[in-house]
């Protein structure tokens, strides 16, 4: 043989075993790759995470600009609360399922409270201007769920936001009028 044609020879085994590497390296590129369905599917996951966490940013944003206008209030008793003090005296209170609000999982009650004097004659005045279930008072001075006949405090009211087990039965959500009564003395 002569040497152009073995060179002529080992050109086109060089072409043809680039062009069979060429198409193997296709072959699985496309077999081993990702569909062009999997990569939509990503995608859209990926834009519904993203819309969560804007949401969930514009969450802390509301909750930053109402917690900035409230007075927290902060006592040993109610340590699964986050609780604030309006301009005027009532309380709102987020109350959660573990005393230890870093191991919270949920949130089972918003309460209200209105301040008041631990009477039942003072109960009946706010549930007659409020309505039905303010059941727990709360004196605030000396962190203690009722307190001295008379005394200064808040009657609150607790709405269930969620249906779960407690302590005196299975909830809905609703106003919680078994919530911890503190039955309260007669003051005249």
């Amino acid at each position: 043989m002569n040497l152009m044609r073995i060179k002529r020879l080992l050109t086109q085994k060089r072409i043809m075993l680039g062009i069979i590497g060429i198409v193997t390296g296709a072959l699985l590129l496309t077999s081993c790759g990702v569909s062009q369905e999997t990569v939509d599917t990503k995608d859209r996951e990926i834009a519904s995470l993203r819309a969560q966490l804007a949401s969930s940013q514009q969450d802390a944003k509301y909750w930053t600009q109402l917690s900035t206008i409230f007075m927290p209030v902060e006592l040993r008793s109610m340590t699964d609360h986050k609780a604030f003090m309006t301009p005027g005296g009532l309380i709102v209170a987020l109350h959660f399922d573990d005393m230890d609000l870093s191991k919270a999982q949920n949130l089972n009650w918003m309460a209200i409270g209105v301040p008041g004097k631990y009477s039942r004659q003072d109960q009946e005045r706010i549930e007659t201007l409020y309505g039905k279930g303010f059941t727990h008072f709360h004196d605030l001075m000396a962190d203690t769920h009722g307190g001295k006949a008379g005394g200064d405090g808040v009657w609150f009211m607790h709405v269930a936001v969620r249906g779960f087990a407690a302590p005196w039965g299975s909830l809905k959500p609703g106003v919680d009028e078994k919530f911890m009564p503190t039955p309260a003395p007669d003051v005249p």
